[in-house]
């Protein structure tokens, strides 16, 4: 008997007797409401006419420091860099202190009539602090009265930041509101949604722009005692069962990570931006997308003036090829044409086996510097190489763009014949 007592001390088995004292013991404990979610969290139950719902508000100081950076940078913040990130005009000017930080936690991603959000937050700006509050649903009874709460505060919202909102947080909370008619007063408001910005900015180094990687690779955000997302809606059920708050404590604290993530990335987008030059972005990969965000907003002085930076730094990574296109590009929509060439001959001499850059560099040299013999060249060399590629790798299929170059070619040639242009030749590409 003793060799077995001390056995399971050693392994830390309960008695059938030890079984039974800690299970009426914990029965009595939920009796008494020892669990629940007030009691384990603080915070507190807002009540109303139809019922309550649990609120649990966290002040974090100006000073704050999330990843690297205090969340008072937010504050500091140029909007007109942000509207530009996220290539949304009505964002310019927006009033960050009159923004709302949003994010939910939900019953399941489908987002149909029968999902419902039980925990949503909203962080905003006092005047001294950041000011997160977490909306909690005990039971589905809680929702109206904790969507009520919701709308008063909507009332001054002047602009919503998310991450995802847009698609998935906003829409639920749409639905939600009209099934229990109550208005959705942020519908229509400026909506600064971080995923989309996110992926503008870093999607190039670090292809994953979940919220989660984008803490670790651009925020230097480190979480601890974290609940992983997608165990989150179980856990919710699990609750609505047991009545035992303490495994959602984990939640609420991944919550408030994800809201306290969103205020650090407006920082960190702004701050970014504050150099004309772009030289706050430390990665070439970087650089390149903020070239491509000018190029996608047709600011072509602005891609041209990063684009020659980004190519005397960056002297060989195939990223240039990419740098170079929207260069000619946006150096033929200036029509800055001796520019042009110079890029035109770069992107040909560093990539001649590309088709795009032949083509691009042989209508330039054909049609406004008026040099056929070159153009010529041009088009032979990078032909000859692509069918060098295909018989040494092999394949069956005809390669992109040789059949278009391969015309190019002949019409010039046939130009050439008739000693330089066509009867018809009317300058077209």
């Amino acid at each position: 008997r003793d060799s077995a007592r001390r056995l399971r001390e050693h392994l830390g088995l309960l008695s059938g007797g030890e079984w039974r004292q800690r299970r009426e013991r914990e029965l009595l404990e939920r009796e008494q409401g020892a669990h629940e979610v007030d009691r384990v969290l603080g915070g507190e139950i807002v009540t109303a006419e139809d019922g309550g719902f649990f609120l649990l508000r966290s002040e974090y100081p100006l000073e704050h420091v999330h990843g690297a950076l205090p969340l008072e940078t937010a504050l500091q913040s140029n909007t007109a860099h942000l509207a530009f990130t996220a290539m949304d005009n009505t964002l310019a000017g927006f009033d960050l202190r009159r923004t709302f930080f949003m994010d939910t936690e939900t019953t399941g991603l489908a987002g149909g009539a029968g999902t419902v959000a039980f925990l949503v937050g909203i962080g905003r700006f006092t005047a001294d602090t950041f000011r997160l509050d977490q909306c909690f649903m005990r039971d589905y009874d809680d929702e109206a009265p904790m969507l009520a709460w919701l709308a008063e505060q909507f009332k001054d919202c002047g602009t919503v930041a998310s991450f995802n909102g847009k698609s998935f947080d906003l829409p639920l909370l749409r639905t939600r509101f009209i099934q229990n008619r109550i208005p959705f007063r942020v519908d229509g408001a400026p909506h600064l949604d971080l995923v989309h910005t996110a992926r503008r900015v870093w999607k190039r180094r670090i292809n994953d722009c979940s919220l989660g990687n984008v803490e670790r690779e651009v925020l230097g955000v480190r979480r601890h005692g974290d609940v992983p997302g997608h165990l989150i809606p179980q856990m919710w059920l699990d609750y609505l069962h047991s009545r035992d708050a303490r495994p959602l404590q984990g939640v609420f604290y991944h919550h408030r990570m994800d809201i306290l993530s969103l205020v650090s990335l407006v920082g960190v987008l702004s701050q970014s931006l504050d150099r004309p030059d772009g030289g706050q972005f430390e990665h070439t990969e970087d650089q390149l997308s903020l070239v491509r965000l000018h190029f996608r907003q047709r600011q072509y002085d602005r891609v041209i003036e990063l684009g020659n930076a980004y190519l005397e730094q960056d002297d060989r990574s195939p990223l240039r090829r990419e740098c170079l296109e929207m260069l000619a590009l946006a150096c033929k929509r200036r029509e800055r044409w001796s520019e042009l060439g110079e890029h035109l001959e770069l992107w040909h001499r560093e990539f001649p086996s590309d088709p795009a850059a032949a083509s691009e560099l042989a209508k330039h040299l054909e049609h406004r510097a008026r040099n056929l013999v070159r153009a010529g060249e041009v088009c032979r060399e990078t032909l000859d190489r692509m069918m060098r590629g295909r018989a040494i790798f092999g394949g069956g299929t005809e390669q992109p763009g040789r059949a278009s170059l391969g015309d190019r070619l002949a019409r010039i040639e046939k130009k050439l014949r008739r000693g330089g242009v066509f009867p018809e030749d009317d300058g077209a590409d």
